[in-house]
């Protein structure tokens, strides 16, 4: 079961599952650049866009009026698979796959006009660590690089295809400049109720500690949601806030990241499960006294045809606390891929509004988006399709809802 679930990679998902449905209404979506991205978008200081374009670091700077071309500079060719994230000074920092997987930064000049510096700051091996870094990496406030790798690690003969059940780590920056960072293994995943093979970076809470997905693992072997807890003596304690279990209360196999809303309520999306087995969003409450259980909600399922199926990307939260996202299946007329938003209820125990903002057609507007969106300053959002466009490569997108 879990070679055919570790299937719904991108494209492999978006290449098996289709729909066919009448035409529907379209909202105003603009391709912005031609190129394939299996990862999200993150904005610099200067309104410019940065992702993995075919494996190079992208950076896409607006034009001076509306309605004008984007323009486009590749800054670093590093193999890239997830997105990046944006640290101080503009420094971009992300993961590759092969051979085993790297973590890298690309620096901005000095000057403007220079050329980018891409360094790898460590190189991952078939260790305890582990290996197959599908998801990007988050920065801690002290500087520190949190991460996730999918196999490996110190069951290495569990889980997926007899590969590990993956692991978390930390990378330290050096204490003086131009020394090695240090990798620290926060947890080895068993593959038991514990969870297995992390395909998603963590997210880091306001107390430093970590949330995140596993895309196996738990008792169902459907995933689960953790958070890790660091004490005083550097140890990290795991504690499983969620096991999923499928449809039809539950959802399953979870591959994103999760968002932390206001009240430090998480929300995610899982693949599968929910009422029709083709994904959901939920949402998990923290309890009101401390060590108490987390409630979990499913606050969508998604239907399939002309609605969203199968979301690979996380959510992102508007300041009104609407929710938006993306399915790589769903939509018409082909089937492939939505980005949705999901709108809180007037009051407490309601159910949310879910709307299809856009149903890709495979065309030039790309299709089959599995990454997470962006929201810019001025309330429109921003993606990345894996398929579709003039090269049938993918594009990058703006939408206003």
């Amino acid at each position: 079961m879990r070679a055919l679930r570790l299937l719904t990679l991108c494209a492999a998902l978006g290449a098996s599952i289709q729909f066919s449905i009448a035409q529907d209404s379209r909202p105003s979506l603009t391709t912005i650049y031609n190129s394939g991205s299996t990862g999200g978008l993150v904005f610099g200081a200067n309104g410019a866009l940065y992702g993995i374009g075919d494996y190079e670091v992208i950076e896409l700077i607006p034009p001076a009026s509306p309605g004008g071309t984007w323009t486009a500079t590749v800054l670093a060719n590093v193999g890239g698979f997830a997105g990046p994230v944006i640290g101080k000074n503009g420094t971009l920092y992300g993961t590759t796959l092969s051979p085993y997987g790297t973590v890298y930064d690309v620096v901005p000049p000095a000057s403007p006009g220079g050329a980018w510096t891409a360094n790898t700051l460590y190189t991952m091996t078939n260790g305890t660590a582990g290996y197959g870094l599908f998801a990007g990496v988050v920065i801690g406030n002290e500087g520190a690089l949190y991460g996730a790798s999918n196999f490996g690690g110190a069951s290495p003969t569990g889980c997926y295809a007899g590969v590990g059940c993956g692991a978390l780590f930390r990378l330290a920056p050096p204490a003086s400049p131009g020394g090695a960072w240090m990798i620290t293994v926060l947890h080895d995943f068993t593959g038991g109720s514990d969870g297995a093979n992390p395909s998603a970076s963590p997210v880091i809470g306001p107390k430093g500690e970590l949330y995140g997905t596993t895309w196996f693992g738990g008792t169902s072997d459907l995933g689960t949601v953790y958070e890790m807890t660091p004490s005083p003596g550097g140890a990290w304690t795991e504690t499983v806030l969620h096991t999923f279990t499928g449809q039809p209360g539950d959802g399953a196999y979870p591959w994103a990241s999760l968002v932390i809303g206001k009240n430090e309520e998480l929300y995610g999306t899982t693949v599968d499960g929910g009422t029709s087995n083709i994904g959901a969003v939920f949402e998990l409450t923290p309890p009101a006294s401390p060590g108490g259980a987390w409630t979990k909600t499913v606050l969508y399922s998604f239907a399939g045809g002309s609605d969203g199926a199968h979301p690979q990307g996380a959510v992102v939260i508007a300041n009104d606390g609407v929710l938006y996202g993306t399915t790589i299946n769903g939509g018409t007329p082909c089937g492939c891929g939505t980005v949705f938003a999901l709108k809180p209820p007037a009051s407490q125990g309601a159910a949310w509004t879910e709307t299809v903002l856009d149903s890709f057609t495979d065309g030039t507007d790309g299709g089959y988006p599995c990454a997470s969106l962006v929201i810019g300053k001025s309330g429109a959002l921003y993606g990345t399709t894996s398929m579709g466009g003039p090269l049938n490569a993918g594009t990058w997108f703006q939408l206003t809802p």
